[in-house]
């Protein structure tokens, strides 16, 4: 997404000042024909796409924007939901915005406590949220609420909340998209398992207990007599997850298809494929780098993928516009569309990866 330029760029690159330019775009006249030419051929030359939040009353306004999400990997998920944040904080880069990340270990409940424990201390004027756990959200959100503060949720609705807005997907849909992939996908007399993460605190992502609730809601839905298991990994952990994989297959050969319901499905893919075990079909989620190389290889049916970067994106502006203009609408969900990735189609979405 290409950067939006600034008026201070534009005023440089005309040689006009930033007044000049500012007059020009909201046509108050008192400009020169010579100036009003230098800065039209500048915009026409960069592409400046004139809107609203660069009127004056946004300029000369800044804001404190937290946001907080499970660390951002390089190549992961929460890493292309910052790419999508990134790219509306550029393109609203005419506003001043003091942005301002409070990370956290998405698999350790204390961690995700401490971080958004420490958010209202910073007296935010919108905060975004990546929410894991669903206790500590709600006191989080309670206490942002007091304070009349606006917040967004980014890939995860907690019900009990005020949003100004959520976007993600229809977590209880993707667990039936899941469940319909794996009965198509293995026989009828197969067991389905179930792999979700194991996490300190022994608490479950919120996500994970909704697509969980949508995959055995499918086969309810469907009369289809299948045994569904569960188990855990450890991604702390990747050498007693192994260990732990083996154990659960050994313990259940019937186990035709997989779902891990996050997107560490590269690591029960691995842990396979290292043992040479073959005829397993997993579902996961996400376009990472390893669940990319997983779905090349083939050890890897398919993954669900959400579409992160327009979630975070989109979240971005929504709050920028709701500090601007305080909409009376609040609360509004948008679910992304969900997108099946296969071997055969992976081509067609190189441009929200890269090898």
């Amino acid at each position: 997404m290409a950067r939006q330029i600034k008026i201070k760029e534009i005023a440089e690159m005309s040689g006009v000042s930033r007044g000049t330019v500012d007059r020009i775009l909201h046509n108050r006249g008192n400009v020169s024909e010579s100036s009003r030419k230098a800065v039209e051929n500048v915009l026409a030359e960069t592409g400046y796409k004139f809107n609203i939040h660069t009127s004056a009353v946004s300029l000369k306004k800044s804001f404190r924007l937290i946001i907080s999400t499970p660390v951002a990997v390089a190549g992961e998920y929460w890493d292309t939901v910052r790419n999508g944040i990134g790219h509306a904080l550029e393109e609203y880069s005419d506003i001043t915005i003091d942005c301002d990340y409070i990370f956290y270990n998405q698999f350790d409940i204390y961690s995700c406590r401490n971080a958004f424990e420490s958010i209202p201390g910073k007296n935010p004027d919108a905060v975004i949220i990546g929410a894991t756990f669903v206790s500590e959200t709600l006191v989080l959100c309670h206490r942002l609420e007091e304070a009349g503060i606006p917040y967004a949720f980014i890939d995860s609705v907690i019900e009990g909340t005020n949003p100004v807005v959520t976007y993600s997907s229809d977590q209880n849909a993707c667990g039936q998209i899941v469940g319909r992939l794996l009965d198509l996908f293995t026989p009828e007399d197969a067991e389905i398992a179930i792999f979700s993460s194991r996490r300190i605190g022994n608490e479950r992502a919120n996500n994970s207990m909704m697509r969980t609730e949508g995959l055995r809601a499918y086969f309810n839905s469907h009369n289809t007599a299948r045994t569904i298991k569960e188990s855990k990994i450890s991604v702390l952990d990747p050498e007693e997850s192994k260990k732990d994989i083996m154990e659960f297959m050994n313990e259940n050969p019937k186990v035709k298809g997989i779902a891990v319901l996050n997107s560490r499905g590269y690591i029960v893919a691995d842990a396979l494929a290292d043992r040479s075990v073959k005829g397993i079909q997993i579902v996961s989620f996400d376009l990472t780098v390893n669940n990319i190389r997983c779905i090349k290889n083939g050890t890897i049916a398919a993954v669900i993928c959400q579409r992160p970067e327009m979630q975070g994106f989109h979240a971005v502006k929504t709050i920028i516009g709701t500090l601007l203009y305080n909409p009376a609408e609040k609360n509004v969900r948008h679910f992304m569309p969900t997108d099946i990735i296969i071997r055969e189609n992976l081509d067609q979405y190189k441009e929200i990866y890269t090898d």
